[in-house]
C-alpha cells in the first residue's frame, strides 16, 4: 500500500487514477472479491490524507452502500415473505442497492423475475 501511495504522489493525472481505482474497487466490492475491507478502507484513508476528503467522498460512499445493502438483505432474509418463498423453492438472492453518484456507470439490464418472487404491496 505504501509503495502504491509513493507512486501515486508522482502521478499528475490523479483524476485518471481515481477513475481506474473506483472502477476496480466497485468490482471488488460488488463481487465480494476484496481480500480485506479493512485494508481497502485503510487505502482510502491514506488517499484522503494525501488528496483530501473530496477525492475520496465517492469511494467512502461505496462502502456505505455496501454496508447498508447487507443490513437490508439480512433484514429481508429474516422476513416472513422471504421465509415463505424459500420454503417453496430453493432461492438464494443477494441485492446491492447503490447510490448512482458514488459508483461508476454501468449499462442497464432488464431482469425478469419469476412471479412468485415479485412482491406487491
Amino acid at each position: 500500500m505504501n509503495d502504491s501511495l509513493t507512486v501515486f504522489k508522482f502521478i499528475e493525472s490523479k483524476d485518471i487514477f481515481e477513475a481506474f481505482y473506483k472502477k476496480d474497487l466497485a468490482k471488488r466490492l460488488l463481487l465480494g472479491k476484496s481480500t480485506s475491507f479493512d485494508a481497502e478502507k485503510v487505502m482510502i484513508s491514506k488517499l484522503k490524507t494525501e488528496c483530501g476528503s473530496q477525492f475520496t467522498n465517492k469511494l467512502e460512499g461505496m462502502f456505505k452502500d455496501i454496508d447498508l445493502s447487507k443490513e437490508i438483505m439480512n433484514s429481508f432474509k429474516k422476513s416472513d415473505q422471504f421465509k415463505e418463498i424459500s420454503k417453496q423453492e430453493n432461492i438464494d438472492i443477494n441485492v446491492t442497492v447503490i447510490t448512482t453518484g458514488y459508483w461508476p456507470n454501468y449499462d442497464t439490464e432488464t431482469v425478469n423475475l419469476p412471479k412468485n418472487v415479485c412482491f406487491q404491496k
